[in-house]
């Protein structure tokens, strides 16, 4: 299988539209955009990477912020099978480390995916693996338009109904920690 890498514009427009669309909300805040600007988070994502840093200064500007945690990403190529079909998949860890909610400690992780066959924004998540977690949950999930699916606060995923990670991605993230802070794939 043609094993693709997704380009850094490709990664930062899927960031923008959906882990890093509130932090570039609130970077562009000062500027005062009309709603009709801001709603659709695909054309926003587009227009605030394609700004000219001296044409529009101030949208570029809060785009490169909004981008900061991406800057310091990880990454890890993972396959998964399912029926008679194997996919492979790059993911992009913005952010990886501990976090607490309610007086307990556990892991947080944003994730972006992108799969190689046809090199599409498959999935982006906000994950948590508490104390007693045997892999990790999915707090928030994005859907195809940028919008949340699922929208809870870290560790609330614990309560109920568990969405979580197919295991390779899993490892990935497990080996991640493992490795410690920094390094990449």
């Amino acid at each position: 299988m043609d094993t693709m890498t997704p380009t850094t514009r490709a990664q930062q427009y899927w960031y923008l539209v959906t882990l890093g669309r509130d932090a570039l909300l609130r970077e562009l805040a000062p500027l005062n955009l009309p709603d009709s600007v801001t709603r659709d988070p695909l054309a926003l994502a587009g227009r605030c990477l394609a700004a000219d840093p001296i044409g529009f200064p101030e949208a570029h500007q809060a785009a490169e912020r909004a981008l900061v945690p991406l800057r310091g990403a990880r990454t890890f190529t993972a396959t998964v099978t399912e029926e008679d079909t194997t996919v492979e998949h790059t993911g992009v860890v913005p952010v990886l480390g501990e976090r607490e909610a309610g007086g307990i400690t556990g892991w947080y992780a944003e994730l972006l995916l992108f799969e190689h066959s046809a090199l599409l924004n498959k999935a982006a998540y906000r994950l948590s693996r508490m104390p007693g977690d045997r892999t990790w949950i999915v707090d928030s999930d994005f859907e195809p338009s940028g919008h949340p699916g699922t929208l809870q606060t870290f560790g609330s995923g614990r309560l109920g109904r568990k969405r979580t990670l197919l295991p390779p991605f899993v490892a990935e993230l497990d080996r991640l920690i493992a490795q410690g802070p920094g390094g990449a794939t």
